[in-house]
């Protein structure tokens, strides 16, 4: 969990303080998405536990967050890669 949220705040420039905390920037925003869609992707956690780890969102919320990237990845060739390489960089780095 901590090393895929390190890796997306940093793809984003962002910290990972500003990932789990409640701001809204666009930024952060698309950040803080991306980073709990890669996480359901690689983990499997339970959206519950995902929701507790981001500062203890709601599991709708997660939800939400999940089917707002897949949605944004449809549209937006440059989000799926961006996401496609992130997954890929934690995958390495866990093998690593």
């Amino acid at each position: 969990m901590e090393k895929i949220i390190l890796e997306v705040a940093d793809v984003y420039g962002v910290s990972p303080e500003d990932i789990r905390s409640s701001k809204r920037s666009s930024q952060i925003s698309t950040a803080r998405k991306v980073a709990i869609y890669v996480v359901r992707e690689i983990t499997q956690m339970p959206l519950q536990a995902i929701g507790t780890e981001f500062g203890g969102r709601d599991h709708s919320t997660i939800v939400y967050s999940i089917s707002n990237i897949e949605t944004a990845m449809k549209h937006d060739d440059h989000l799926k890669q961006l996401v496609e390489d992130t997954i890929k960089n934690i995958r390495n780095k866990s093998h690593a």
